[in-house]
């Protein structure tokens, strides 16, 4: 577990761990020099599950990725669970995932479906892996499936609902050259670096709950804008079979971003990167739609206007 400046969150996080109904668990918190009281709570749990929870506090700021590699070198457990110190893990995650992955020395990753809530108003907003707007789940030979978790451009799994064996993680674990979103080359190395029998698994229910509020890193996309394309870099470099998969996920990448553009009122560059999207093979009727709003705004108007009545 990751932590920064979540004093409010770490509470319950800990909490929806140690109530896990698997027992044989061993939490390892890391927290990066923060600067509220998060360190104290922290504190207060270790003192009173002693067997149970590392901590351990870094005496300056190291980040996101840094800090990762800070509580994976600490782990010890056959196989690791990643979670931030303001997720929520659902009592049978744990035992649910090793079980899965006992039954089958093979399985090298096992993940599952998550709900993403409102914190302020514990709504769901929405789920990772089922609904019209998820990327479907995939499951079978690990070098098949990392194919679409590098296309996915990271839709595929969510950090949090990933559980690894140890031994398949790289040495170096997670790329300092990614400084925020590491996750999605970890787990492209993981499966990519795997033997061809080495298999995932999808489990289809939620297990645990990304908490959704105004200081998540998600919301901060001017912060990690490089390291989808620093990832998809990397892995070209390591991994050429993977070079199909690379393109796709670029391509992708642009539409959302052409999007975005438009979105935020910068039409020339939004539909620039629609247009590269097009050349290169995305080939969706949506394309066209946005290419249209970013000639002529007006037509999304009248269309929320439509939606409205």
């Amino acid at each position: 577990m990751i932590a920064y400046n979540q004093e409010k969150f770490i509470g319950p996080a800990l909490e929806s761990v140690l109530n896990q109904t698997y027992d044989n668990i061993e939490v390892v918190v890391g927290d990066d020099c923060s600067s509220d009281g998060t360190w104290d709570v922290i504190c207060e749990y270790k003192a009173r599950f002693p067997g149970k929870i590392v901590a351990f506090r870094n005496e300056r700021n190291l980040g996101i990725t840094a800090n990762s590699n800070e509580v994976l070198r600490r782990c010890r457990g056959k196989y690791v669970a990643h979670m931030g110190g303001d997720d929520l893990f659902l009592p049978e995650k744990i035992a649910k995932q090793v079980a899965a992955m006992e039954a089958d020395e093979r399985i090298v990753l096992c993940y599952h479906d998550i709900e993403v809530f409102q914190s302020e108003t514990n709504e769901t907003i929405c789920f990772k892996s089922s609904g019209s707007k998820s990327y479907p789940p995939k499951s079978g030979f690990a070098h098949a499936v990392v194919k679409h978790v590098v296309e996915s451009g990271n839709m595929l799994m969510a950090a949090m609902s990933v559980m690894v064996r140890r031994d398949a993680i790289p040495e170096h674990g997670y790329d300092y050259r990614v400084p925020y979103a590491s996750d999605w080359l970890m787990w492209i190395e993981v499966l990519a670096g795997s033997d061809a029998n080495a298999r995932v698994v999808f489990l289809p229910e939620v297990l645990a709950r990304y908490r959704r509020h105004e200081n998540n890193i998600t919301n901060r996309s001017n912060v990690y804008r490089a390291d989808p394309y620093v990832t998809l870099a990397i892995t070209e470099a390591k991994y050429p079979w993977l070079v199909p998969a690379v393109r796709k996920a670029i391509v992708r990448m642009r539409y959302s971003r052409g999007i975005n553009y438009i979105l935020a009122g910068d039409a020339s560059i939004g539909r620039l990167l629609l247009l590269e999207s097009l050349r290169c093979g995305w080939v969706s009727p949506k394309i066209f739609y946005w290419l249209l709003v970013s000639y002529f705004p007006w037509v999304r108007r009248r269309n929320k206007l439509m939606e409205g009545k």
